[in-house]
């Protein structure tokens, strides 16, 4: 089952900071993925309506980054979980 995951994360270190902090636990070129944040829309996947329901729609963020993942997973009994398909 494939599967996406994402923080917002509020710093003052720069882009290539964070990168640089996140890049020793990135698994593969998909993994720990850092950009910078500057909406509550997640804007680069399908589902357009996902949002980070903590900030406002109209805030600016300024230092603000997101943490995201793409993955996937063998575990038993995935063809179960609904929230794959």
């Amino acid at each position: 089952m494939q599967f996406f995951g994402a923080i917002s994360i509020k710093s003052e270190l720069i882009l290539e900071e964070l990168n640089n902090f996140y890049s020793k636990y990135r698994e593969n070129e998909w993994s720990y993925i850092v950009e910078k944040q500057v909406s509550n829309n997640i804007t680069f996947i399908e589902h357009r309506d996902l949002k980070f329901k903590a900030l406002k729609a109209d805030e600016t963020l300024i230092n603000y980054y997101i943490v995201y993942t793409w993955g996937s997973s063998d575990y038993p009994l995935s063809d179960l979980d609904i929230r794959g398909h």
